[in-house]
C-alpha cells in the first residue's frame, strides 16, 4: 500500500521507442528526452525509465508493423488486467491490443509502473543538472516505457502523455497538474507580502494561479480558501479572471464567507463550478482580487495580522472524489492542498498617560494628535546590476537580452562588454497621508491613538484636569517601522517599531521599542500670571501694604474721636 501511495504521487509519462530496423536495436540507439514546461523544470529532477513491452519490428506482405513481447515480470499483471489467459493464443498480441483500447493512460501507466517496480523491473535513470532545460535518457532498448519523475513530492500527481509510436527519439514536455497559489498585497504595479497601514486603510490582495493540467481526470475540484484575521474586515469585492476573460460570479464560481464568534477570523471560500470544462485553457493565468479594510480591533504592536491562503484541488484521477451533497462542485473528502501563503499588514500606535507631578492619575485631559503617517510597503523587485560574471547584455532601448552580441547585432546593444546579472532586491516605497483626531483619557488617566503607522506626529493638549496648567506646547511623537527580516510567509514574523517622543527639550521616550509608543504626560498646578521682573511684583507689595497702614491709621482715629 504504502509503495502504491508513493507510486500515485509521481510524474507518469508513456512512452513507446521502437526500432526503425531489425539492424537497429543496438541499446544506445534510442533515447526519450524530457524538456522543460512553462510552470515545471527538469533541473535537479532524476527520472526514471521503465520498460513494460518488448518491441521489434516485423514485416508481412511488405509492410513493416511492430511486434510487442510481455516480460516475464509483468504477465500476472496483464493477465490479471485485462482477464486473459495466458496460455490460449499470442497472449502478447491480446494485450497490446488492449493497451490500444485504454482511455485513461495516467490511470494505466499508474497501475503498470507500480507493477514493474513490484516485480523488480530497474529502470534506466537519468538526473537533469541545475539550471538544464532538458535531460535525456540514453542507452534504451526498443520497447514501450513508463517514465517516472523520481523527485516529485508524496501527494503530487503529473500528467500522463502518450507520444508518436513510430520515433526511436521522443521528446517530451513535463507537466505537472499540482496546481500552486501565491497571495500578495497589491500596491500601484508592485506585489509584496508585507506593509505597514493604519486603521481605515484598504488593504488590496491579489491571488494568482493557473489552469492545471487535467489530463486523466473526468471531475476536477478547485477550492480557494482564505482566513483573514480579526483586525481585517472583508470587503466582499472578489473578482476572478481567467486569461483575459472575467469569469462571472454565481455562474463560474461562488463566494461564501463568515465571521467566526469566537477568533473574530473570516473564512472565505472560493468554489470553482465544473472547473474540468477549463482543460483546454491548460497554463492560463487565474488571477483574484479583493480587498480588506483595517478595523479597531487590528492587532497593535509587532505581530501584526495575517491573512492566510491556500487552495484545495484535485490530485488522483484514479480515484473518484464525489461532491458535498449540496454543492457537488466542493470535495467530500480531504484532497490535494497548496502550502498557504501568508501576507501580514502591521499597525503600531500612541499611548499616552496623564499624571500630576507626584504621578498620580488624572482625569477631564483631552488631547488632538495631527501628522503624516506613512504607509511602508515592500517590494520584491529583480533588477539587473553589473557583474563581470553576468550573462545578460543592456540594448539601446533599455531592456536587456541573454544574446551574446555578434557583428551583425553589436549597434543594438548599448555596450558589447558590460555584463549584467539578475538579483532580487527590496524596494521600499512610503505613502504618506494627513491624520487629525481628537480624545479625553479615561478614568484611568489614558488615551491611546491605536492603528497608526510609521510617521511624524504632534499630540497638543486641548483642555486640562480641572486645576492644572496646559502643556504650553505640542508633544512630538517620531515613529519607525523595521520590515521583519526573515518574514518567508512566516504568520509569527515580527516587525520593529522605534518611538522617540519630545516635549520642548524635554525627552519622554528615547529610542523606545515595543508595541505602542507609551509615556506619562505631567500636569502642574497653580495659576500663572504675566509678570515683568521682580521690581513689578515688590512694588505691588509695597503698594499693598501703605494702603493697610494707611486703614489702619484712619480707624485708630475715628474711635479716639467718639471718646472725646
Amino acid at each position: 500500500m504504502k509503495k502504491f501511495k508513493k507510486f500515485i504521487s509521481i510524474m507518469l509519462v508513456t512512452v513507446m521507442a521502437l526500432a526503425m530496423s531489425m539492424t537497429a536495436f543496438a541499446a544506445e540507439t534510442y533515447s526519450i528526452t524530457i524538456k522543460d514546461s512553462e510552470t515545471v523544470k527538469v533541473a535537479g529532477k532524476t527520472f526514471n525509465a521503465y520498460k513494460i513491452l518488448d518491441a521489434k519490428t516485423v514485416t508481412k506482405d511488405g509492410k513493416i508493423g511492430y511486434a510487442y513481447t510481455v516480460p516475464n515480470e509483468l504477465k500476472g499483471f496483464f493477465a490479471t488486467r485485462y482477464g486473459i489467459n495466458q496460455s490460449v493464443g499470442d497472449f502478447s498480441a491480446q494485450v497490446a491490443k488492449e493497451i490500444s483500447k485504454e482511455t485513461d493512460m495516467f490511470a494505466f501507466g499508474a497501475a503498470v509502473l507500480k507493477a514493474a517496480k513490484d516485480a523488480g523491473i530497474q529502470p534506466s535513470s537519468k538526473a537533469a543538472a541545475e539550471g538544464a532545460g532538458s535531460v535525456e535518457i540514453t542507452g534504451l532498448a526498443s520497447g514501450y516505457y513508463v517514465v517516472e519523475d523520481a523527485t516529485t513530492a508524496e501527494g503530487e500527481t503529473v500528467s500522463a502523455l502518450m507520444l508518436d509510436t513510430t520515433t526511436p527519439h521522443p521528446e517530451i514536455t513535463i507537466k505537472a497538474d499540482k496546481p500552486s497559489i501565491d497571495k500578495k498585497i497589491a500596491v500601484d504595479e508592485d506585489r509584496i507580502t508585507t506593509n505597514n497601514a493604519a486603521i481605515g486603510d484598504v488593504v488590496n490582495y491579489e491571488a494568482k494561479s493557473k489552469v492545471p493540467d487535467m489530463t486523466g481526470y473526468k471531475k476536477y475540484y478547485f477550492v480557494v480558501n482564505d482566513t483573514m484575521s480579526k483586525g481585517l474586515t472583508f470587503n466582499n469585492d472578489i473578482i476572478v479572471k481567467m486569461g483575459n476573460d472575467t469569469l462571472e460570479k454565481d455562474t463560474a464560481y461562488t463566494v461564501e464567507y463568515n465571521k467566526n464568534a469566537t477568533t473574530g477570523e473570516t473564512a472565505i471560500e472560493i468554489v470553482f463550478k465544473n472547473f474540468i470544462q477549463y482543460a483546454e485553457r491548460k497554463g492560463q493565468d487565474i488571477v483574484i482580487t479583493y480587498s480588506a479594510t483595517v478595523n479597531k480591533d487590528a492587532v497593535i504592536g509587532t505581530t501584526g495580522n495575517p491573512n492566510t491562503i491556500s487552495l484545495q484541488y484535485s490530485n488522483n484521477p484514479n480515484k473518484t472524489v464525489d461532491g458535498e451533497p449540496e454543492n457537488p462542485d466542493k470535495p467530500g473528502e480531504v484532497i490535494g492542498k497548496t502550502p498557504d501563503s501568508v501576507t501580514v499588514t502591521y499597525v503600531t500606535g500612541i499611548q499616552l498617560t496623564k499624571v500630576d507631578p507626584a504621578g498620580n492619575k488624572l482625569t477631564g485631559a483631552k488631547f488632538q494628535i495631527t501628522g503624516e503617517k506613512q504607509n511602508i510597503v515592500l517590494t520584491n523587485k529583480e533588477v539587473y546590476k553589473k557583474s563581470e560574471t553576468g550573462t545578460w547584455f543592456q540594448l539601446k532601448d533599455g531592456t536587456y537580452t541573454e544574446s551574446v552580441p555578434t557583428d551583425a547585432t553589436k549597434d543594438s546593444y548599448d555596450s558589447t562588454t558590460v555584463k549584467y546579472e539578475i538579483v532580487n532586491e527590496v524596494v521600499k516605497d512610503i505613502v504618506t497621508e494627513d491624520i487629525i483626531a481628537e480624545g479625553y483619557v479615561n478614568g484611568e488617566g489614558v488615551l491611546t491613538f491605536e492603528g497608526l503607522s510609521a510617521g511624524t506626529y504632534e499630540i497638543t493638549e486641548l483642555i486640562a484636569p480641572d486645576g492644572y496648567n496646559l502643556l504650553s506646547e505640542p508633544i512630538e511623537v517620531t515613529i519607525t517601522y523595521t520590515d521583519p527580516a526573515e518574514f518567508k510567509n512566516n504568520v509569527n514574523a515580527q516587525c520593529t517599531w522605534t518611538f522617540n517622543a519630545t516635549l520642548g527639550e524635554n525627552e519622554l521616550l528615547k529610542d523606545g521599542t515595543g508595541n505602542v509608543a507609551a509615556f506619562s504626560v505631567v500636569n502642574n498646578t497653580g495659576v500663572e500670571l504675566p509678570s515683568t521682573g521682580g521690581i513689578g511684583t515688590t512694588i505691588f507689595y509695597i503698594v499693598g501694604a501703605i494702603l493697610m497702614i494707611g486703614a489702619g491709621v484712619i480707624l485708630v482715629a475715628k474711635k479716639r474721636m467718639s471718646h472725646e
